[in-house]
């Protein structure tokens, strides 16, 4: 999955004005949250900044009017940065501190040089105390987090998602371990969306969030992992155009997502360990059997926290949920990334060139793609579908006679200034 062309200015505002759009911040009016928001100091590439609140307002105006394409800025040249330390090693610094939680920062050093997640060369001590001072990952530090039970006030005022391991199953005498990606709703544990891969990656979580929202609606809220399917660009760029405030809960902390962990443990102890693994040929297959499960054993059963089935206390508030045209999801679904029109017309996306029209070369341009339909790619602007754009067929292309590009008329302007070889 392609990364590295995004507008994160745009998603920094985004995130301050999201609980505004949302009205999740808590405060009696949006002038009230905009005014604490002045007061604060935030940081955006490594570098803290205040802004005045009519500045924040004028985001949330803009936002409203003209959507999250109005709080994007063109990136200079020099936008990208280098980060001493790489999702692999974060990870591994997350891991080592949930195993051993009393483990000194220096150890925590030492241990990734020995297991060469890092070089001593390049990534000093005190990057990784620093790490882990900022992220609240020093020892002992986590056991001191106040915690309270919670609740949302409304259906799809949140919802949560994760990955779990799913049953081993065989196809084509292969033996693969499923995974489950799955969505709920916070207030009244309804399943919004579920599916089994053989891969946990951010596509994968991507179609099933898209199913989800165009069978239950918008949530205001996305609360998921920091692992890479869930903490990236795309599904950053996602949210922000359908209005989704998506939050991030803190490393190795499963505490804050207890509603998901604890319907993962229900549907392992109520079906995993009930059924024959060996009847499972296809992915289909053991999403029709844990379907079955859900619908008689779940989310039509009465819950011990609520009184109430998941799917009664979800439809209570059925008036209430937001929709969405399904045409405006799919498009806020496509992938964004830049690239700058090669001479012989043509952008390499996911290693696939395609054409684009002949008036964009030399420039840099937004394309949109759909990366389970890669067979065609969308030039945007401002917003806006301007152009399809489809895969180069070479073969086609060599039978297309060339248009002329010379301007004959700037080159012999007057009969006058011809010479006649017949005449020398």
């Amino acid at each position: 999955m392609e990364n590295n062309d995004y507008n994160d200015i745009g998603l920094f505002k985004f995130r301050l004005i999201a609980p505004a759009i949302n009205k999740t911040h808590g405060f009696a009016c949006n002038e009230q949250y905009f005014k604490n928001l002045s007061k604060q100091k935030h940081k955006f590439n490594n570098k803290e900044y205040t802004f005045s609140k009519s500045c924040i307002k004028n985001w949330y105006l803009t936002y409203k009017k003209q959507g999250y394409a109005s709080l994007e800025k063109r990136k200079r040249k020099d936008y990208k940065t280098s980060r001493k330390l790489n999702n692999d090693t974060i990870q591994r610094i997350i891991t080592l501190r949930n195993e051993y939680p009393n483990m000194t920062g220096t150890n925590i050093y030492n241990k990734l040089i020995e297991e060469k997640y890092i070089n001593k060369l390049d990534v000093s001590k005190d990057t990784i105390l620093r790490f882990l001072r900022n992220n609240n990952l020093k020892a002992n530090q986590v056991a001191n987090i106040e915690r309270r039970m919670f609740e949302m006030e409304h259906v799809n005022d949140c919802w949560q998602s994760d990955t779990s391991f799913g049953p081993y199953i065989t196809i084509n005498n292969q033996k693969y371990r499923t995974k489950l990606i799955m969505f709920i709703d916070d207030k009244s544990r309804m399943i919004m969306g579920f599916d089994f891969f053989l891969n946990d990656n951010a596509i994968n979580m991507q179609n099933v969030f898209k199913t989800a929202i165009k069978t239950y609606g918008k949530p205001k809220r996305l609360f998921v992992d920091n692992g890479s399917s869930y903490d990236n660009k795309q599904l950053s760029l996602i949210c922000a155009t359908l209005g989704i405030e998506l939050i991030h809960a803190k490393p190795y902390s499963p505490e804050s997502k207890a509603k998901i962990e604890r319907s993962f443990r229900t549907i392992k102890d109520g079906w995993m360990r009930c059924i024959d693994w060996n009847e499972f040929t296809s992915l289909e297959d053991t999403k029709k059997s844990l379907q079955t499960f859900l619908y008689n054993k779940y989310i039509n059963q009465v819950h011990s926290s609520t009184n109430e089935t998941p799917n009664e206390r979800w439809h209570n508030e059925y008036a209430n949920v937001t929709f969405l045209d399904n045409t405006f999801i799919d498009e806020s679904f496509l992938h964004k990334i830049e690239r700058k029109v090669r001479k012989d017309r043509t952008v390499k996306i996911e290693n696939k060139y395609y054409e684009v029209p002949f008036k964009y070369v030399g420039q840099t341009i937004e394309l949109r793609y759909n990366p389970n339909e890669l067979d065609e790619i969308y030039v945007f602007e401002n917003n806006q579908k301007l152009e399809v754009c489809k895969i180069v067929d070479k073969v086609a292309n060599s039978k297309i006679k060339r248009k002329n590009n010379i301007d004959y008329s700037k080159v012999i302007n007057d009969e006058r200034n011809v010479i006649d070889m017949e005449d020398c």
